[in-house]
């Protein structure tokens, strides 16, 4: 009824949802939430996820300081290791280069080709690009971390983060809670 109310605009309808109590349930839950609501049947408290490959991605163009908020357009061609263009049946013909501030748009304008996939989407579970795909799956595999502490992309976003830091702040102790306000959108506490 409130799609039609609202002339079939969907703006008015995200609105509702994001400011709806539930989405902004915080994930921590209450003694007397836990005890109400043991199993969250009734959404007393946000149900942690991972995040899908893509948000994984934006999430460190975001707080390296380097995304590119550009919208709508064409595609990009993001830089893949030698060892995945090698796998193409025709190497190098098809695959473009894209400027840098073409690859620091968002993860949905990645131009997808199935053979050549970006190794950190796969890992993190990179929707089947083959298929529909009505339901992604999280796993947990070692080639996870492994791309995170190896892979070129990943440690240029890690070093680029902490030129954002440095240049912030000067301090070590105001660069440790800004990268922590960054990283997860709350200050952190003392023990943390």
């Amino acid at each position: 009824q409130q799609l039609i109310a609202e002339g079939w605009r969907i703006k008015p309808i995200h609105k509702i949802i994001v400011m709806s109590r539930t989405y902004r349930a915080s994930s921590r839950p209450s003694p007397e939430a836990i005890a109400a609501d043991p199993e969250n049947r009734l959404y007393s408290r946000f149900a942690m996820r991972r995040l899908t490959a893509e948000e994984v991605r934006d999430t460190m163009l975001a707080v390296s300081g380097k995304l590119n908020p550009a919208m709508g357009g064409a595609g990009f061609y993001p830089a893949l290791p030698p060892e995945v263009l090698a796998t193409s049946s025709m190497a190098g013909a098809l695959w473009r280069d894209s400027s840098q501030e073409d690859r620091a748009r968002r993860s949905i304008y990645i131009h997808t080709k199935r053979s050549l996939l970006m190794p950190l989407l796969t890992d993190f579970d990179l929707a089947d690009t083959d298929n529909s795909c009505p339901v992604r799956f999280a796993t947990t595999q070692p080639t996870q971390a492994l791309n995170m502490l190896n892979s070129e992309d990943v440690n240029q976003h890690a070093h680029a983060f902490a030129d954002r830091l440095r240049g912030e702040s000067p301090d070590t102790t105001q660069q440790v809670r800004r990268a922590w306000h960054l990283v997860t959108g709350r200050p952190g506490t003392e023990d943390e």
